[in-house]
C-alpha cells in the first residue's frame, strides 16, 4: 500500500484508471454489434485500457524509484514552461485539419496537419537527415493509416479534392 501513497503522476494515474474502465465498459457493449461494426471500437477500446495499464504501471514503477514529477522536467516543458504562441498554433493547425479534411480528404488534410504541428512543436534545430526521417515516417504512419482504416476496417474516410 506504501506504493500507491508514491506513484509518480496521482492525477495522470487516476485518468488512465478511468480509461482502463471506459475501455472495459466499451469493449463489453460492442459485444452487441455485428461481428464486422464491433472490430474498430473493440481494437480502440482495447487500446485504451492496455496503454492506460501500461501508464499505470509506469507511474507505479517511477514512484517506486523515487523519481517526482518535476524531477526531470526542462524549464521549456511542463505547466510553467513551455511557449503559448506554440499553444495557439497547435490549437489552431488542429482545427484547420479538421476544416480541411471534407475538402482536400483525410490523407492530404492530415498530412499538411502533421507537417503543421511538426514546425509548431519542433524547439531545437534539426539535420537534414533527422527532417527527412520524420517526413518519411510521417507520411508512411499516415498512409499505413489511411490504408488501415479504408481498405481493412472498411471505414467510409473522406475522400475530398485529391482521393
Amino acid at each position: 500500500m506504501q506504493t500507491l501513497k508514491n506513484v509518480h503522476d496521482p492525477l495522470g494515474t487516476a485518468v488512465a484508471a478511468g480509461f482502463v474502465v471506459l475501455g472495459i465498459v466499451l469493449v463489453y457493449s460492442s459485444q452487441s454489434m455485428s461481428a464486422m461494426g464491433s472490430v474498430f471500437p473493440i481494437t480502440t477500446s482495447s487500446a485504451m485500457a492496455i496503454l492506460g495499464l501500461v501508464l499505470i504501471g509506469r507511474n507505479v514503477v517511477l514512484g517506486m524509484r523515487g523519481i517526482t514529477p518535476g524531477s526531470s522536467a526542462t524549464k521549456e516543458g511542463g505547466i510553467e514552461g513551455g511557449s503559448n504562441l506554440r499553444r495557439i498554433l497547435f490549437v489552431l493547425a488542429m482545427g484547420a485539419w479538421i476544416a480541411l479534411l471534407p475538402v482536400l480528404g483525410f490523407f492530404v488534410a492530415s498530412c499538411l496537419a502533421y507537417f503543421a504541428i511538426m514546425i509548431v512543436s519542433v524547439h531545437e534545430r534539426m539535420s537534414v537527415k533527422e527532417m527527412a526521417l520524420l517526413v518519411i515516417l510521417g507520411l508512411a504512419i499516415l498512409g499505413g493509416f489511411t490504408l488501415l482504416m479504408s481498405e481493412v476496417l472498411l471505414i467510409p474516410m473522406p475522400r475530398g479534392l485529391f482521393f
